[in-house]
């Protein structure tokens, strides 16, 4: 598949993607501190599944072909990925807080630009390197976070920031060769299936 190259309307959709995960993350963290965090993942997942398979029976080109995908393997891989990564950051957010650990998972575009030069062969200029670690110096002084975030629980959006990163460098790779709607629908379904075995034992009366 040929990527085509729009910085502009990649900036865009960057930023709708952003704020629609800062929504996101605030309804989770509201419902994480009334239950469990496997049940709300849990329904997390089945919003996303649900989302997505609507997305796919609307598609021009018919659901069966708008999911077809030659990385079945690797899909199942990010799926795993960004199941680990949402349970560690809504686990997080009950600990040390939602701005806490956003301060200590804005690592996460580092550590992309760091696995896109081994994994994907981009060059990563110094410029790169330069812009990234100054937004993240802003992150960090705008969220002002507190001494008390470094403790074993900062571990978890740290952690849940690697495996983001991995997710993600794993999307690009999937992307050369697959339409994007598989990128999107398969973590979502395969994951729904996973967080439903796992958080179904969790579930509390609402």
């Amino acid at each position: 598949m040929t990527l085509s190259r729009n910085p502009a309307k990649g900036i865009w959709l960057m930023i709708a993607a952003v704020a629609a995960f800062a929504a996101q993350d605030g309804f989770s963290r509201y419902l994480a501190g009334e239950y469990n965090t496997l049940m709300v993942v849990m329904i997390r997942y089945w919003a996303f599944a649900g989302f997505v398979t609507l997305l796919a029976l609307r598609r021009p080109e018919g659901p069966r072909a708008a999911i077809r995908s030659r990385r079945l393997g690797t899909h199942l891989v990010r799926a795993c990925l960004l199941v680990a990564e949402i349970c560690l950051i809504v686990w997080g957010y009950t600990l040390i807080g939602l701005i806490e650990s956003h301060a200590v998972f804005a690592i996460c575009p580092l550590l992309i630009v760091a696995l896109s030069g081994p994994i994907l062969g981009e060059r990563i200029v110094w410029q790169r390197w330069a812009a990234v670690a100054a937004g993240l110096l802003g992150v960090l002084i705008i969220l002002r976070p507190g001494v008390g975030v470094f403790s074993w629980a900062a571990l978890l959006p740290l952690g849940a920031a690697f495996l983001f990163a991995f997710y993600s460098v794993q999307t690009r790779l999937t992307t050369r060769v697959d339409p994007m709607f598989p990128a999107f629908f398969w973590p979502g379904v395969i994951g729904a299936v996973l967080m439903t075995g796992i958080g179904l034992p969790h579930l509390e009366p609402m």
